[in-house]
């Protein structure tokens, strides 16, 4: 057994024994070696001792695989409904780096859906208080803020470190820049979208054959009859869930469960629905 700098614990769990540290005892070493949280997570993954606050992650997801997520950087694009359930999991699953990006401001209207918003933070931006909640959640990752509109030229950059991105948007005009981007730099992407009750998801590789516009052809712009369905509290949480689902899915080397394919979620009825793209389909064609 590997010698261990700071206070750990053995305990059994699913028929396995299991070394764990708090939260407490690895920011104290930390501290005390001047250690950024985030290395410490790491220098505890790498001896097998696995912070206890991701043991009910076992064995849905391996220890080794814990590793993964911990080394692993996620672009989040949005803050808001779908961007706020997206990074809240993620972070909870304990992906070690956030790259977030956003330049809106929380305003009253969030409040029925976006997971930072709160009634003390109306007015202040999206990005940095969604990086100040994540580290509040998780204090043993990091988190990088972009405060700026998503533009091409500096996109590339701001994804240099990612292996993931999320389109977590309310407009299509971006969405298509961040597709361009994740293909020029051959990292997949995942998109979402929500109005009304209904929203949809589909994982886009960079070996996929289909983009962005099987789904949405030509269209640049959302319709005002879209706009008008407002949305409801949970369609961007059940959406958002299935977005960090799929993330979590990629970092850990699983199929992608929507490469190819368009999941549309009907919450009227609780019905959901596998479009393959690619084909003609009316569904698809008037999508979100």
């Amino acid at each position: 057994m590997t010698a261990s700098p700071f206070l750990t614990t053995s305990l059994e769990y699913g028929g396995k024994e299991v070394r764990v540290v708090e939260d407490a005892d690895l920011l104290a070493w930390a501290a005390a070696e001047g250690l950024a949280p985030w290395v410490a997570q790491r220098e505890a993954l790498l001896r097998g001792i696995l912070p206890v606050r991701y043991l009910k992650n076992l064995w849905a997801i391996t220890l080794e695989e814990q590793k993964v997520l911990a080394e692993s950087a996620v672009f989040v694009l949005g803050c808001g409904g779908l961007g706020g359930t997206v990074a809240q999991l993620l972070v909870r699953a304990g992906v070690g780096h956030l790259v977030l990006c956003d330049d809106d401001l929380f305003c009253p209207s969030n409040l029925n859906r976006q997971w930072f918003s709160h009634a003390q933070n109306i007015g202040r931006l999206k990005a940095s208080e969604a990086a100040a909640q994540c580290l509040r959640l998780n204090p043993l990752i990091r988190v990088t803020v972009h405060e700026e509109r998503f533009r091409a030229e500096k996109a590339e950059a701001w994804l240099s470190p990612c292996r993931v991105a999320v389109d977590a948007l309310d407009n299509l005009e971006t969405r298509f820049v961040l597709e361009k981007v994740c293909r020029s730099r051959n990292i997949p992407w995942i998109h979402g979208a929500v109005a009304g009750w209904f929203g949809q998801v589909s994982t886009f590789l960079p070996s996929s054959p289909v983009g962005l516009e099987a789904i949405y052809g030509a269209r640049r712009e959302r319709s005002e009859v879209e706009q008008a369905l407002g949305v409801p509290g949970p369609t961007p949480a059940v959406i958002g869930s299935l977005q960090a689902t799929e993330v979590l899915r990629i970092l850990t080397g699983r199929p992608p469960a929507y490469d190819g394919r368009l999941l549309y979620y009907d919450g009227e009825t609780g019905t959901f629905h596998m479009i393959p793209l690619g084909q003609t389909d009316a569904h698809a064609k008037e999508s979100l």
